[in-house]
């Protein structure tokens, strides 16, 4: 049986010297699945349905699960190569998205990041539907934000941990619990500890599988 897990740095365990300590490994061991888990630093959200998207195609993992990077991240494609730029930093980009990286730097305002989290929460929740279809048990939830200014909330059956509650997110649950992350928001074997019993016991209480 398979865990699949996907996300930006938090969920591959950056912050966590021993991986076998990291929330998604922990939760595959709760459940007794092997781990699969395809979360890279500086993922961006696009990256991150790619990737998942890429992996359902062939394979049909017996729980999913999604912790959400920031809005403003995304995913540029160039002669069938991707990369994940963010404000802060991007991959080694080739030089013809240098200048675009530069422009795109300077372009980044409030505005841009409320109409980039409406964006991708429709992306976001089509995925969820699409793994409803398959019939794919999951659980998504946020990092670090919840989604800006939604009106068209969704009904996403338990799949989505408070996508519109800023404090259902990782990194403010285990914030507003005293845990003691790095300069990068990353938390330590604690931190996923705790957040790893918070998502066996969600899972349980909503029967998700």
């Amino acid at each position: 049986m398979i865990l699949y897990a996907n996300g930006d740095s938090h969920s591959h365990g950056v912050g966590v010297k021993n991986q076998s300590k990291t929330f998604a490994s922990l939760l595959a061991r709760s459940f007794c699945f092997d781990l699969i888990n395809s979360a890279r630093n500086g993922a961006s959200n696009d990256g991150i349905i790619r990737t998942t998207r890429n992996y359902i195609v062939n394979n049909r993992p017996d729980l999913v699960i999604i912790g959400w990077s920031t809005w403003e991240r995304e995913e540029w494609e160039h002669q069938g190569q991707y990369y994940n730029v963010n404000s802060s930093g991007h991959d080694q980009l080739p030089e013809p998205l240098v200048t675009k990286y530069k422009q795109w730097v300077i372009e980044q305002t409030p505005e841009t990041l409320v109409e980039k989290s409406q964006q991708i929460h429709e992306r976001i929740y089509k995925l969820h539907c699409e793994l409803e279809k398959k019939q794919i048990p999951h659980v998504f939830f946020n990092c670090m934000y919840n989604f800006f200014e939604i009106t068209n909330q969704r009904n996403w059956n338990h799949s989505y941990i408070g996508p519109y509650d800023n404090d259902s997110s990782y990194y403010w649950y285990l914030k507003k619990r005293n845990f003691t992350s790095d300069d990068w928001y990353h938390f330590g074997e604690e931190g996923h500890h705790a957040w790893a019993d918070f998502l066996i016991k969600y899972i349980e209480d909503n029967k998700i599988l």
